[in-house]
């Protein structure tokens, strides 16, 4: 890949880049939509990384081209602005990093990637992590991991109106090869935990099924959470965020909220409990107890928060037949992209073939397995 990528910069743009930088995509074990509550996350970075080409071209001009896109824009320092997509992202986090003073003379910019767009694993957190970080270097800036992972949070709440936490970048940035990270979102302390699950693996099944965060339900539901933690903080005023919350709480102030709060701030409560018990459950290898609280995980993002489409559910629906399937649950923002699945690796190329063709008899749509890897976070190369 990366000489690939050397070749098509020089291709494009007559000389050879000054730096390159990758960054990965995430998967999360457990912990979904309580980023942006303040609660409890357990992603892993994998081998599935997006690659950067960088180098300063004197002028007051950014180059950029996505070659797995085929297209290419160009984008004045002075006067930010994009219409493609991708390259949003990409004056997002030049604009959070002029907001901290920095200065950035004009470069050229080649990326292209092996992680798959649309599947719920962060391409674009791998976008804006590896873009911020060929930056720090050509800027000579020395911001550290949780300066950069910050700049693409930004960078996407600011600019492109999308209301996420620190998850995805946070993943990308500090992931380490076969260790997941629990990190409490409120403080950001974060511990790293040995993901050896043999004869077990993680394998994602994407239903083909898009989705972008600007267009499905994605962003109603922080603003859902606002709304109940506005209520809970009537009756409860040192409460900071709903993952302060507990059940017995959550009962007292059940009338003032409506069905949808009321189900919004339980899954987020349940949900925060299950990442403390996968966490003692991969400590002591309790398959049974991971691939329950898999699908405990899943019936919560269905029922109570929602999020999940009736792709989704059919892939854990077939999950649930597969004695080699411990468990699975929708994985990402939701509305589409991949399942997260613990199965045995023994016959599992077999068993997923299996299960993407009634999967196919039941949609008529093609569903894609990857047979991904703990891998390791960001880095200049």
């Amino acid at each position: 890949m990366i000489q690939k990528l050397k070749s098509e910069f020089l291709k494009e743009f007559n000389e050879a880049p000054d730096l390159i930088t990758r960054a990965p995509g995430r998967i999360n074990l457990i912990g979904e939509h309580t980023d942006y509550n303040l609660g409890l996350v357990f992603p892993a970075a994998i081998d599935k990384s997006m690659y950067f080409a960088f180098k300063t071209n004197g002028t007051n001009s950014c180059r950029l081209c996505a070659y797995d896109k085929n297209e290419k824009v160009t984008i004045e320092l002075d006067k930010l602005d994009a219409d493609l997509l991708w390259a949003k992202y990409c004056v997002g986090v030049i604009q959070e990093v002029f907001a901290l003073g920095i200065s950035l003379e004009g470069f050229d910019c080649l990326f292209m990637s092996d992680i798959p767009i649309g599947a719920g694993v962060s391409s674009s957190a791998a976008l804006e992590c590896g873009f911020v970080m060929g930056l720090n270097t050509l800027s000579n800036s020395n911001l550290d991991k949780w300066e950069m992972a910050k700049i693409g949070n930004r960078a996407e709440n600011n600019y492109l109106g999308i209301q996420s936490g620190i998850l995805d970048q946070f993943s990308s940035i500090f992931g380490l090869k076969n260790k997941a990270m629990l990190m409490d979102c409120a403080s950001q302390d974060f511990t790293y935990h040995d993901v050896n699950i043999d004869p077990y693996t993680l394998v994602l099944i994407n239903t083909n099924v898009k989705h972008s965060h600007l267009s499905s339900g994605y962003n109603d539901r922080p603003s859902e959470c606002r709304a109940a933690l506005k209520i809970a903080q009537q009756q409860f005023s040192k409460i900071n965020s709903l993952s302060d919350l507990n059940k017995l709480q959550l009962e007292t102030i059940k009338t003032k909220l409506s069905e949808t709060l009321y189900k919004r701030t339980l899954f987020v409560i349940e949900e925060n409990a299950r990442v403390l018990l996968f966490k003692n459950a991969l400590k002591e290898k309790n398959y049974n107890a991971l691939g329950q609280l898999l699908y405990e995980s899943h019936e919560g993002l269905e029922t109570l928060y929602e999020v999940s489409c009736k792709e989704l559910n059919i892939l854990v629906t077939l999950s649930r037949k597969e004695l080699s399937i411990k468990g699975a649950r929708m994985m990402g923002g939701g509305f589409g992209g991949c399942t997260l699945n613990l199965i045995e690796i023994k016959n599992k190329e077999k068993i997923i073939e299996s299960m993407c063709e009634a999967y196919f008899n039941k949609t008529g749509i093609t569903a894609i397995p990857y047979y991904i890897h703990i891998g390791q976070g960001a880095e200049l190369l």
